[in-house]
């Protein structure tokens, strides 16, 4: 954006409206089962990072939240963690947003929600610590980001879209966990599933993140600051 902008509430609105419709509409498509429960994951995934690189936290978590609520309401079947499910784009865009535009504050809190995520995940499955590598990395780099930055944006925008789409998961994983009550077995099976979706999110919404930052106007997106 531009520097001392003028807040548009018309414009933030646009912004959130648009991202919240793009998520609930992506979510019928289908890209992958999830175990443990008679529902899958969709093509929504990539598009929490999208908002959370694209748009400034507040505006992120508005629209992950009413894409999650119209998202839930029109695919029933995609809400493996009932009402609950809409926490997932909420956590993961929040958290990704927080760690790309405050990035030195955000980094931490980011790393401080995959940390509590991690330990949440071995009090109950320490027996197959391997799950929680892609989020120890995830933590990692959140934290680099935070005590450094980093400039490059064809850098900063698939390591922070890495960040988001496994907050998301973090918070997937602990109801998974607690919620569904899925032994460490369930997990061997997952692992697998777990980086493809990871890998779809994390490359899936780099190239449509950086596709569209060289198609839309400068104005209609958030600009990281190292703050």
């Amino acid at each position: 954006m531009n520097k001392n902008p003028v807040q548009n509430k018309a414009l933030r609105a646009s912004r959130i409206g648009l991202f919240a419709a793009l998520y609930a509409a992506t979510g019928l498509i289908p890209i992958s089962m999830f175990i443990g429960a008679p529902s899958f994951l969709a093509l929504n995934l990539i598009i929490t990072p999208v908002m959370a690189i694209l748009l400034s936290p507040p505006e992120a978590l508005f629209a992950s939240l009413f894409g999650g609520i119209i998202g839930v309401y029109i695919a029933p079947m995609q809400a493996m963690f009932g009402p609950y499910t809409i926490l997932l784009p909420v956590v993961g865009a929040t958290f990704g947003s927080l760690a790309y535009h405050k990035m030195r504050m955000g980094g931490l809190a980011s790393a401080i929600f995959l940390g509590f995520a991690i330990v949440a995940y071995l009090f109950r499955n320490y027996s197959f610590p391997y799950f929680i590598i892609p989020h120890f990395a995830a933590l990692a780099l959140g934290l680099i980001g935070s005590l450094k930055g980093m400039t490059p944006l064809k850098v900063r925008v698939p390591v922070y879209a890495y960040v988001s789409t496994l907050a998301e998961q973090g918070m997937m994983m602990i109801f998974a966990v607690y919620l569904l009550d899925l032994p460490w077995q369930v997990f061997v099976g997952v692992l697998p599933l777990m980086i493809y979706e990871r890998v779809i999110g994390t490359l899936g919404s780099t190239i449509v993140t950086l596709s569209l930052l060289k198609v839309i106007p400068k104005h209609f997106v958030q600009r990281a600051t190292p703050t």
